[in-house]
């Protein structure tokens, strides 16, 4: 992968919610290809980064039981909120695409409802939740 495909990459892997910088994954890949575990090669004037044999001997230690390394780990927070912490990621991943390819109708749409959404996390706040539902939901 070229650099910025690793950075697009994790930012899927992520449901949106990390997007590394420039800054931070070039030296991370130099420094893996200072310890073999990575090669760069020239390909259109660009960098393309690929495991060597230890890179990919590294990765297997590290996926011990040859699952996909990434599944919902990232969703994962113990808290039982998980859908609330990765939807809004997802969600401003979605209007990124729309502010960068959306129509104007498409973006007037998804702004209208993004509104609406807005409107309604607001209505669920001000009613207070029962001692109960309160209850449930921190576990106390």
């Amino acid at each position: 992968m070229y650099g910025y495909e690793v950075i697009t990459e994790l930012e899927v892997r992520s449901s949106g919610r990390w997007r590394p910088s420039p800054g931070s994954i070039y030296p991370a890949l130099t420094r893996l290809e200072e310890q073999g575990l990575l090669i760069a090669e020239e390909l259109d004037e660009k960098k393309v980064f690929s495991l060597t044999a230890r890179g990919r001997e590294a990765r297997e230690a590290l996926d011990v039981d040859h699952a996909d390394p990434t599944p919902d780990r990232w969703r994962e927070t113990g808290d039982g909120h998980g859908a609330l912490r990765a939807l809004p990621a997802e969600i401003a991943g979605q209007a990124r695409q729309l502010r960068r390819f959306g129509s104007p109708d498409q973006v007037e749409r998804a702004a209208a409802l993004l509104e609406d959404v807005k409107r309604g996390l607001y209505a669920i706040l001000a009613n207070s939740p029962t001692r109960d539902e309160h209850a449930e939901g921190t576990g106390t």
